[in-house]
């Protein structure tokens, strides 16, 4: 299925169900908070998104503990985690996304560009996936955002 099409759909399965969104966003910069938006009727579900780009961001704006940076890397399941679950005590969505990895082409923090981790909270629990994707920068970027969509079409599509 093309994004586009998981936008809408996503969009009304979480008005069908009256549930609300936010995104906490580092490595795609906002791009799923804006693609949502982009939707007709994402003013009904959709409640705040951040980009925490730098680490300092991700510890003050949503609290992450420095020291989850510090042992595991900003460029970790643990910080995904983290991020998602602060995001849900902050804003109170029934549904928080985080994003974080490495888009290159550098390796950070030792782990390789393509690697990323998107963390989605619903009903108290994260679940969090690891992605491996090759290419150029946008080009990861973009793969990270369509697999974004995929993981929320297929929680929604399931309540």
């Amino acid at each position: 299925m093309h994004t586009c099409q998981m936008q809408r759909l996503l969009i009304n399965n979480l008005v069908l169900h009256k549930m609300t969104i936010s995104t906490a966003e580092s490595a795609t910069a906002g791009k799923i908070a804006s693609m949502i938006c982009d939707v007709p009727g994402a003013s009904n579900v959709f409640k705040e998104g951040y980009i925490v780009y730098s680490n300092e961001a991700k510890i003050k704006i949503l609290g992450i503990d420095k020291n989850i940076i510090d042992k595991y890397g900003v460029v970790s399941k643990e910080t995904a985690e983290a991020m998602a679950n602060n995001l849900h005590k902050i804003t109170g969505a029934d549904i928080c996304v985080s994003v974080t990895g490495n888009l290159g082409p550098e390796v950070l923090e030792d782990k390789k560009a393509g690697l990323v981790y998107i963390g989605i909270y619903y009903n108290n629990n994260v679940n969090v996936e690891t992605c491996e994707y090759e290419g150029m920068r946008l080009e990861i970027k973009e793969q990270v955002v369509n697999r974004a969509f995929e993981l929320l079409y297929e929680l929604t599509s399931k309540l």
